[in-house]
C-alpha cells in the first residue's frame, strides 16, 4: 500500500501545472462552501441571540398554566433552593426572576397601555445590556422605585427623565394597582414594538405595585448559546415540581424557528447546487488528467502492471489531490472567517432599515463553529472520492491496444 501511495504522490508532481489547477479548484470549492455556510449559520445565531438577549432568554421556568394564560394568578412563589439547584447546572450561566404584566400609563393628558417588566437590574443588564441602551438618565438599582421608559413610549407620552409616570392596573388576586413612578431614564429598544410600549421597574417595585410580594412570572435562564438549550432543559426539567415547566426559546417563539428552518432548507438547496458545480469542475479536471494518461496506463499495463494496481495508484492520486485541496481550503478559509467573525460586515440602506424593523443588528455575521468547516471539507472530499471511483471504472475498461495507439 505504501508503494502505491508513493507512486501516486510522485505522479502528482510529474505535471505540477495540472496538479495545481485541480487542487486549486478544490481549495476554492471548500472556501466558498465554508463561507456560504458560515454566513448563513452566523445570521441564524445573530437572529436567535438578538431575540433571547433582548427579551425571552434561552429558557424560562414558568407555572404550567402561565404560557396559555399570562396573568398574575399563574405566577410562582420564590423558591431559593430550586433556583440554587438550577444555577449550579454546568451549562447555566445566569438565572434571574421577572414579573411581567400590563398597565395603563399616563402623563398629563396622554395615556397608553404598556408592557411592564419587573427585573433584578444587575442580572438583567448582563442579559439584555439594558444600561448600554439608555439614551438619557441613569440606570436603576435593585432598591430603586423609579422606572425606565422606552424611547418611543416617552415620545408618545411627551415624558422626560425626572417626570412622574402614573400607572393603573390589576394586581395579584384582582387587587387594584395604582402608582406614581419617577422616570429615571429613557432607553432605546432595538425592537420597534417593545420600544413603543415597554417599562422596566426593579423586581421589588413591581411586586409592590402588583401586590405580588415574593412572586414572579418566570425565571429567565441563560446558557452559552442555543446549542446548549436541549441538554440544559433536560436537566432542569428533572428538578421541577409538577406545577412548573421549562420552555426553550424555540417553544416560546415557534415563528422564528419556522423561519430559520425554512431559510436553512433554502440554503441547503443553494449549497447542493454549489456542490454540483464543484463536482462537475473536479470531474472535468480529473477526466482530463486520466485521458491525457491513457497511453501511459496502456504501456504500464502491457509491461505487467495489473489494472487493479493502476486503479489503486490512480485512486490514491485523486484522494491525495482532494486531501491537499480540502486542507488548503481550510487553511485559506479559517483566517478569513475568523476576521469576519470579529468584524461583521455592516449593512446599509434599505436592508439595514428592514433589519432594524425586526429588531436585528444591521450586520452580516459569520459563525466559527468547527463542524461547519469539517462538514464542507468532508463533503468535497467525499465528492472527490466518488469521482475517483468513476475514474477507476474507466481504467478497468481500458483496452491495451487501443490505449497504446492513442
Amino acid at each position: 500500500m505504501n508503494t502505491y501511495i508513493k507512486l501516486a504522490w510522485r505522479n502528482l508532481w510529474r505535471n505540477k501545472r495540472r496538479t495545481i489547477i485541480t487542487s486549486s479548484s478544490i481549495v476554492f470549492s471548500v472556501f466558498f462552501a465554508c463561507m456560504m455556510r458560515s454566513m448563513q449559520e452566523g445570521s441564524y445565531d445573530s437572529m436567535i441571540g438578538n431575540l433571547v438577549k433582548f427579551y425571552s432568554g434561552y429558557l424560562q421556568v414558568q407555572d404550567t398554566a402561565y404560557w396559555e394564560e399570562k396573568t398574575l394568578e399563574n405566577s410562582l412563589e420564590y423558591d431559593s433552593a430550586l433556583i440554587a439547584q438550577i444555577a449550579g447546572i454546568e451549562d447555566v450561566l445566569l438565572i434571574t426572576p421577572r414579573l411581567e404584566s400590563f398597565a395603563l400609563s399616563a402623563y398629563k393628558e396622554n395615556s397608553k397601555p404598556v408592557f411592564v417588566i419587573g427585573i433584578e437590574p444587575e442580572k438583567e443588564d448582563r442579559i439584555i445590556k439594558l444600561s448600554q441602551k439608555i439614551v438619557k438618565g441613569n440606570f436603576i438599582s435593585a432598591l430603586d422605585d423609579g422606572v425606565l421608559v422606552a424611547e418611543g413610549l416617552a415620545r408618545f407620552l411627551k415624558i422626560d427623565t425626572g417626570d412622574t409616570l402614573v400607572m393603573i392596573s390589576q394586581g395579584y388576586h384582582g387587587v387594584s394597582s395604582a402608582g406614581k413612578f419617577a422616570v429615571r431614564a429613557v432607553f432605546k429598544h432595538p425592537a420597534p414594538d417593545f420600544n413603543n410600549n415597554m417599562v422596566f421597574l426593579s423586581l421589588a417595585a413591581a411586586q409592590n405595585f402588583y401586590s405580588a410580594q415574593g412572586r414572579y412570572t418566570s425565571e429567565v435562564i441563560m446558557v452559552e448559546d442555543h446549542f446548549d438549550v436541549k441538554p440544559a432543559k433536560k436537566v432542569i426539567a428533572g428538578l421541577l415540581p409538577p406545577n412548573k415547566t421549562v420552555m426553550t426559546w424555540n417553544e416560546m417563539h415557534p415563528e422564528l424557528m419556522s423561519m430559520v428552518e425554512g431559510d436553512r432548507a433554502g440554503g441547503f438547496i443553494m449549497l447542493w447546487v454549489l456542490y454540483g458545480v464543484i463536482g462537475f469542475g473536479i470531474f472535468g479536471t480529473v477526466l482530463m488528467m486520466v485521458n491525457e494518461r491513457r497511453r501511459e496506463f496502456g504501456v504500464i499495463n502491457a509491461i505487467g502492471m495489473q489494472k487493479v494496481s493502476i486503479n489503486l495508484m490512480l485512486f490514491f492520486e485523486i484522494i491525495l489531490l482532494a486531501f491537499l485541496g480540502a486542507l488548503g481550503g481550510l487553511v485559506l478559509t479559517t483566517p478569513a472567517i475568523w476576521y469576519f467573525y470579529l468584524h461583521p460586515i455592516p449593512l446599509t440602506g434599505d436592508i439595514a432599515e428592514a433589519m432594524a424593523q425586526y429588531g436585528m443588528e444591521p450586520y452580516m455575521f459569520f459563525s466559527i463553529r468547527p463542524v461547519i468547516f469539517i462538514i464542507q471539507a468532508a463533503t468535497i472530499f467525499g465528492i472527490s472520492t466518488g469521482i475517483a471511483l468513476i475514474m477507476m471504472i474507466s481504467v478497468a475498461r481500458l483496452k491495451i491496444i487501443k490505449a497504446l495507439r492513442s
